[in-house]
C-alpha cells in the first residue's frame, strides 16, 4: 500500500517532468491486478507441492527477495534512467505475486490449521495487530509524506516484509 500511494504521488511529480509517461503507470496498475489473479493459481500449486505452511513461507520469501531487488534498484540511484525505472516497477509488480499468494495461503492457514476453540482469539489478535500496523504505517506516511522520503519508506517497508518472513519461518521451525 505504501509503495502504491508513494508511487502515485511520485508519478504525479515525475509526469510533470516528463520522466514517467502515463502509459507506464497504467501498465503498472494493470500488471498489479493480474498478479492477484496469478497468485491465486500460483498459491494452489505451491500448496499442492509444498504443503500449506511451507507454501506460506515461500510466498513471504518471494515477496521479500523481490522487494530487496526493487529497493536495491532504487538506492542505486539509477531511477532517472527509464529502463531502470521500469525494472523497479517490474520488481514491485512481482512482489505483489508473493504478497497475494501469501494472502491466499494465510487465509487457508487460518481456516484449516487453527483449532476451532482458538479461532476467535487468533482472528481477533490478527485484526488487532493488523490495525496497529496500519496506524503506525499511516503515521509514518503522514510524517514523511514528501517524495524525498520515498527511499526511507521503501526501506522501512522492506524491513517489515523481511521481518515478517523471518518470524513466519521461525514459527515453522
Amino acid at each position: 500500500m505504501i509503495w502504491y500511494s508513494m508511487l502515485l504521488e511520485e508519478d504525479q511529480r515525475k509526469t510533470e517532468a516528463q520522466t514517467l509517461v502515463v502509459s507506464d503507470n497504467e501498465g503498472f496498475s494493470c500488471l498489479c491486478a493480474f498478479m492477484v489473479v496469478g497468485a491465486t493459481f500460483m498459491s494452489a500449486q505451491m500448496f499442492k507441492h509444498l504443503g500449506i505452511l511451507k507454501a506460506g513461507a515461500a510466498g513471504f520469501i518471494l515477496q521479500a527477495s523481490v522487494l530487496t531487488k526493487a529497493v536495491g534498484v532504487y538506492w542505486s540511484g539509477a531511477l532517472t534512467n527509464h529502463t531502470a525505472l521500469l525494472f523497479f516497477l517490474g520488481f514491485i509488480v512481482l512482489s505483489r505475486l508473493g504478497h497475494m499468494s501469501y494472502e491466499v495461503i494465510g487465509s487457508q492457514i487460518l481456516q484449516t490449521e487453527i483449532p476451532p476453540s482458538k479461532a476467535n482469539l487468533i482472528g481477533a489478535t490478527e485484526v488487532s495487530i493488523a490495525s496497529l500496523a496500519e496506524s503506525i504505517i499511516l503515521g509514518v506516511v503522514i510524517t514523511a509524506n514528501d517524495v524525498s522520503h520515498f527511499g526511507f519508506l521503501a526501506t522501512l517497508s522492506l524491513i517489515s516484509v523481511v521481518g515478517a518472513a523471518w518470524l513466519f519461518c521461525r514459527w515453522l521451525l
